[in-house]
């Protein structure tokens, strides 16, 4: 599935207001007020997987008061700047700054002439990677501050947010495949649970899972083998494993000696070699592409893999 793009120019606030209802996922509508100069809304919009990067702008100052939103949404300004306020907490930004607009509560921001750069991800998925990773309860999974928590990692996202747009625009990035799409979210939503003020920051070591019995990790492969062409989550394979996260964490690596996703990347690398087999170059097909279907953005990493594992180069098995 190719990167969805949306670009939009509106001259009516209303028209604007929903849009951006829509495109953000605000339980209520957004609400314009003061509204000064002559009034346009400029956006961009491309989502792969669920992830998004937008660029906004907006030629007239106003106030906008939103509801609690449904994503993880994290912006930076471009040009110009804006002031947020949620409850007591306040952020003032200006190119440079970065900032996560707050979730479970409503939030009220104003801004004269602003273009903002901004990258977003469903909060489902930010609460699933912190239980795969932290083993953290994805109900227990809260957002407490808008800025960073230091100077390196407001500088890492300004780096990940630019490194996601360049790739929403890049044809050749890889993130038409559904696997490339789904290993970058994941990315931003570790990247988030790093960077912004949240409850695993805080919360005490969590217990282990006990014995696992090996019929566990059976089952688990089992799930792997039949459905590494899909963007399978370790969640995905513990429930058909019939455990949690943390516990098929834990059976894969005293059974197997490595990690679910390990095991995922071995699988696909194996589906990779064989479609490599099977494939004709003279009909146009390639190693990169081929690399991309099975989750390998990357065509040096792949390359690495591959020799790793099979002891020649990917385009040798593919002309022979």
């Amino acid at each position: 599935m190719p990167v969805e793009v949306v670009e939009l120019s509106l001259q009516e606030p209303d028209a604007a207001q929903a849009v951006l209802t829509d495109l953000y996922r605000s339980e209520r509508p957004l609400a314009f007020s003061g509204v000064r100069g002559a009034f346009a809304c400029e956006l961009r919009s491309a989502t792969a997987g669920g992830l998004a990067a937008d660029r906004l702008r907006f030629t007239a100052g106003m106030r906008c008061t939103v509801a609690p939103l449904s994503d993880l949404v994290v912006a930076s300004p471009v040009s110009g700047g804006c002031r947020y306020v949620a409850g007591r907490d306040e952020v003032t930004t200006r190119p440079g700054v970065v900032f996560r607009c707050p979730t479970g509560e409503p939030f009220m921001n104003e801004w004269d002439d602003v273009d903002v750069g901004i990258v977003r991800l469903p909060l489902e998925v930010v609460e699933r990677v912190a239980e795969e990773r932290l083993g953290a309860s994805p109900v227990d999974v809260r957002f407490d501050g808008m800025s960073p928590v230091s100077e390196p990692m407001r500088r890492t996202w300004l780096g990940l947010m630019r490194f996601v747009h360049q790739q929403m625009a890049d044809p050749g990035s890889g993130l038409g495949e559904p696997l490339v799409a789904a290993q970058l979210a994941e990315l931003v939503a570790a990247a988030a649970l790093a960077a912004f003020p949240n409850t695993t920051m805080t919360s005490g070591d969590l217990p282990g899972a006990g014995a696992v019995a090996p019929a566990v990790v059976r089952r688990a492969v089992a799930f792997v083998d039949a459905h590494a062409s899909l963007p399978i989550t370790v969640t995905d394979i513990a429930r058909a494993a019939g455990v949690g996260p943390r516990a098929l964490q834990l059976a894969f690596a005293r059974h197997l000696g490595l990690s679910p996703m390990a095991y995922v990347r071995r699988v696909r690398l194996e589906c990779a070699h064989r479609e490599l087999q099977a494939a004709d170059p003279t009909s146009g097909d390639t190693v990169a592409a081929i690399a991309a279907r099975w989750g390998f953005a990357k065509p040096d990493r792949f390359a690495a893999a591959y020799r790793a594992a099979y002891g020649v180069p990917p385009s040798h098995t593919l002309r022979t």
